[in-house]
């Protein structure tokens, strides 16, 4: 499989991908042994059980973090951008009711297309399409066949931001924005990170500086260097772009996570992984 300098983000999709079959998430288990069994990539090997570790308790806590905060809408219109190879769609497209767009770099929205069809064949209700979230003008409006006008759409994002530069944060803000201005809704996404908490965590786990580190190398781009320096530099990110937040701890699914168990991970250490890590809920500013 051949990637852009651009598409080497989404390999991480891949090794997250991989981490998350150690849950109880829906689907989860599915992609991973079709990504392993196919031999879609070859990533490095993780360094050692301890990174494994961390990732998959970090990755099933933003995962669950940012379906709690959606059970707090009614909203049956979904567009979850760069989804990778999120489970997300396959799990709540089982719905009906529920439109659910998945959208990524026409490299990978086409993988994953073929990998859902595998597991689940195709439902009405489960769309496919290439954008480029960080895309001006917009290609967002691909979704408008899908999308039933003066209906709320809820905007999903999932570790995209933290790959991208400021400038870029502002193209996916802007993109978004125009969507909600359209058809109201809220983008719900974790990827507020702030640089001073992040490097706090690094102090407490030490095998969290070596998955960052994997990371940084598969994609090229730093997952440090590209957060906000502060959590105030990040609500004042998201201020400047005309949205209103509401912060959700990740705490408080630390209960649901089954990677605890099946792994036999350390509670504390996980709770301190994830203590100033939120899922901001995004609505327009009514200003």
């Amino acid at each position: 499989m051949l990637f852009s300098d651009f598409d080497k983000i989404v390999l991480t999709a891949f090794m997250v991908s991989l981490a998350r079959q150690f849950t109880d998430i829906p689907y989860a288990k599915e992609l991973a042994q079709l990504i392993e069994t196919q031999r879609l990539v070859e990533l490095p090997q993780q360094q050692n059980k301890g990174t494994n570790v961390l990732l998959t308790a970090r990755v099933e806590a933003r995962y669950k973090a940012i379906n709690q905060v959606m059970a707090q809408y009614q909203i049956t219109q979904i567009l979850e951008l760069a989804s990778g190879l999120l489970p997300r769609g396959l799990f709540i497209s089982s719905n009906p009711n529920i439109t659910f767009i998945e959208s990524d770099l026409p490299t990978m929205i086409h993988c994953k297309q073929r990998l859902v069809e595998q597991i689940i064949g195709e439902r009405p209700n489960l769309h496919f399409l290439e954008i480029d979230a960080t895309s001006r003008p917009s290609q967002f409006l691909k979704s408008a066949k899908q999308l039933k006008a003066g209906q709320p759409v809820m905007i999903l994002c999932e570790g995209l931001l933290t790959h991208l530069n400021v400038a870029e944060k502002q193209l996916v803000c802007a993109n978004v924005r125009e969507m909600l201005e359209f058809y109201g809704g809220v983008w719900i996404t974790p990827d507020f990170i702030d640089t001073a908490s992040l490097m706090q965590s690094l102090q407490d786990n030490p095998d969290l500086q070596k998955l960052l580190q994997t990371g940084t190398n598969i994609t090229g781009r730093s997952l440090i260097d590209n957060n906000f320096a502060t959590l105030d530099q990040a609500r004042q990110f998201a201020d400047e772009q005309d949205f209103c937040v509401v912060e959700h701890s990740m705490l408080n699914v630390i209960d649901q996570l089954s990677c605890l168990e099946i792994l036999g991970i350390d509670t504390e250490m996980v709770r301190k992984m994830i203590a100033r890590a939120s899922v901001f809920a995004l609505t327009l500013d009514a200003a």
